[in-house]
């Protein structure tokens, strides 16, 4: 990753930074560098590093640099992402930190960060270089507390940021920066291709999606392969993927590995016997007090045989490192393009004897024909793939609509005057009623397998349902939710936690009904091109919604200009019974490289004449550098000859498509006539 560090480091005298590169690129270690020398060099005073999730903090813990050449070692003073709370001393602490002499760095959350700013001001921060490891928890909405302390340090000038981020987009399609404020930061871009090539080990990722009917429990011994490291992503309880209860999956999908032998009661791990081999599996998804040891254990993994796979529910995604991952399985269609990203980034760390790496997403197969299934794989391995290039793919959307009612324009019914609970659940029309705030629909977008997960695991909610008897049927929403909200988002008024507890309720509602009427499928509009049976005349068991198939499919809608691609990324299709599984071609450097140029052609402003004044300079550049000009170099000359390269790359393209039509317009009149 050397490449991509000193792309950082020669811009390392700049106030503000925003570095774009992929999961696993090593921004961490850039970013050492980078603080070190603002201390050191630069008359900064405090470095303060702040992560989404307390476990990702791992990545900025003590590290000996000295035993690579640099010139100083990189110690916390202050490691604020241990166990405890985010909102009292830990945001405390932070604050006599900015105030105190003696030291000079400090690791913390996101959230103990926002509190500081909160309880301090934006004057505690001067002096010190912020640095918000990804980015794209920040939005541009003037309630977002991380993106306003951003602004707020741009706006007064005396502190340095150094913004990082793996996807430069936000599941909810709201922009990280306004494009004034992105304007004021020195960018460094490093793209997926870039990484292949800079890696010792891994090359080439593959992509698949598999389709399958009935449970996925029953597919699961297809998907999974035991000689990959794998981690395998279930899907959240409240989702049409889930099966039953999170543990009664878990024991499922370990029986499919093979005979289970019990924990070992060193690390916690669960063995088992697969064939002449005993995997050792890590149960992420138990949230019992065995979990701590587990992750205690996976936090001491060193070498490859130490772990096998890794079962999560909502772990085991952002941030997380194990670098001998050579498979994600993940179940259940993800509505975030972020998250998949960062769920992909799982498996591309490069490791010794690892040359490939694969992601699988293991969908319940939609209402469509095959050629429909195939236009959308190849649509979103296309928007996953520019997203790998640091690219935008997304299309502002507008989700949660609320449509007035015919009777009544004020959205309250005539027979009571009182407004009805109201959601749109991804594109389905529930019920006509008030606006909620576009803060509690972002949340709900963003977070909602996360919030259900919270509900599900909290030791109220099993309460409740093993005494349903004993509680009133609204306990679960109006006391339980609601806490839970208030807690992950304790920043936020009133109106907007009871918006999103609304929210909530209605998507929960929604899911259950489908399950318990499927005849509730009949309310969606699902906007496939012809939404006919898949293939041999079956259909899919069980209608998915929210979340299944056909959300995979009307998702591509949303994707920015790579319906416009001519790109064809598709490498193949397998069949199995009740299942299919469509593959991706060999992402490498290469296809990867000129999906880029494709990319960038789309959008550049250049005309044909002016891409022909620089071929002449592109020769040169070729023979004097000896290789194309880069599309992210910081020479913005250098980016002007790749801009014209691919822009001729396409026009040569266009020409032999013309070319081709042209010939088989010939050969059809000629057998015609």
């Amino acid at each position: 990753m050397r490449v991509m560090q000193r792309r950082v480091w020669d811009v390392r005298d700049s106030q503000y930074i925003l570095v774009k590169s992929p999961p696993a690129s090593g921004k961490s270690r850039a970013a050492m560098f980078i603080g070190l020398d603002k201390l050191q060099n630069q008359g900064l005073r405090k470095v303060v590093v702040a992560v989404p999730e307390r476990s990702i903090g791992a990545s900025f813990r003590d590290t000996k640099l000295t035993a690579g050449g640099f010139y100083r070692d990189w110690k916390l003073d202050r490691d604020l992402c241990g166990v405890g709370s985010e909102t009292g001393s830990k945001v405390a602490e932070l604050i006599e930190f900015l105030g105190s002499s003696g030291e000079s760095i400090a690791l913390c959350t996101h959230a103990t960060l926002r509190f500081a700013f909160t309880r301090a001001g934006i004057e505690v921060f001067d002096g010190a270089l912020i640095c918000v490891d990804e980015l794209h928890h920040a939005s541009s909405n003037d309630e977002n507390k991380l993106g306003s302390l951003l602004r707020g340090l741009m706006d007064r000038g005396s502190a340095h940021v150094l913004a990082m981020t793996g996807s430069y987009f936000r599941g909810d399609t709201e922009a990280i920066l306004h494009p004034e404020d992105e304007a004021r930061f020195e960018r460094v871009i490093y793209t997926y291709y870039e990484q292949l090539n800079g890696y010792e080990y891994l090359k080439t990722l593959h992509i698949g999606f598999r389709f399958y009917q009935g449970r996925y429990l029953d597919r699961m011994g297809e998907a999974l392969d035991p000689a990959l490291k794998t981690i395998v992503h279930i899907p959240h309880v409240g989702s049409s993927e889930a099966v039953a209860d999170k543990m009664f999956e878990v024991d499922a999908i370990v029986d499919t590995l093979g005979d289970p032998l019990g924990s070992d009661p060193v690390t916690g791990f669960v063995k088992v016997r697969n064939g002449r081999r005993i995997l050792k599996i890590a149960n992420l998804v138990d949230d019992g007090p065995g979990r701590e040891k587990v992750m205690a254990s996976l936090r001491k993994v060193k070498s490859r045989d130490d772990v096998d796979v890794i079962i999560a529910l909502g772990m085991a995604k952002e941030g997380f490192d194990w670098i001998w991952c050579e498979h994600v399985l993940t179940v259940g269609y993800r509505g975030s393009l972020t998250e998949v990203v960062q769920i992909i980034g799982r498996a591309t760390r490069d490791a010794p004897g690892k040359t490939e790496a694969r992601f699988t997403n293991l969908v319940s197969a939609p209402f469509a024909k095959d050629d429909v299934v195939s236009r959308a794989v190849n649509d979103m391995l296309k928007a996953i793939s520019v997203s790998l290039l640091m690219e935008q793919v997304m299309a502002p959307t507008f989700k949660f609509r609320t449509h007035k009612g015919s009777d009544d324009m004020t959205g309250q019914q005539p027979q009571t005057g009182k407004p009805e609970p109201v959601t749109n659940v991804g594109e389905i029309e529930v019920i006509n009623g008030p606006m909620v705030s576009d803060e509690a629909k972002r949340i709900i977008d963003a977070d909602f397998p996360d919030l259900v997960a919270n509900v599900q695991s909290d030791p109220r909610t099993i309460t409740v349902m093993l005494n349903p008897d004993a509680h009133h049927a609204d306990v679960m929403h109006d006391v339980i939710t609601t806490d839970i909200v208030r807690r992950r988002y304790p920043h936020q008024p009133e109106s907007v936690i009871q918006d999103v507890v609304t929210l909530f309720g209605a998507r929960t509602e929604l899911g259950r009904a489908v399950k318990e009427d499927p005849s509730v499928i009949q309310t969606m509009s699902l906007d496939l091109d012809d939404p006919a049976p898949t293939s041999g005349g079956q259909e899919p068991q069980d209608p998915q919604l929210p979340g299944g198939g056909d959300n995979f499919i009307r998702a591509t809608h949303k994707f920015l200009d790579v319906r416009d691609l001519q790109v064809d990324l598709l490498g193949g299709r397998r069949e199995f019974v009740d299942a299919y599984e469509i593959l991706s071609k060999e992402l490498n450097e290469d296809i990867l490289a000129r999906l880029h140029g494709e990319v960038r052609a789309m959008k550049v402003a250049m005309t044909q004449e002016e891409a022909e004044k620089l071929m002449p300079r592109i020769k040169e550049f070729l023979a004097r550098e000896g290789r194309e000009p880069n599309l992210n170099s910081p020479n913005g000359r250098e980016v002007r000859l790749a801009d014209a390269l691919a822009f001729m790359r396409k026009l040569a393209r266009q020409r032999r498509a013309d070319l081709a039509g042209a010939d088989a317009g010939r050969t059809a009149g000629a057998a015609n006539g």
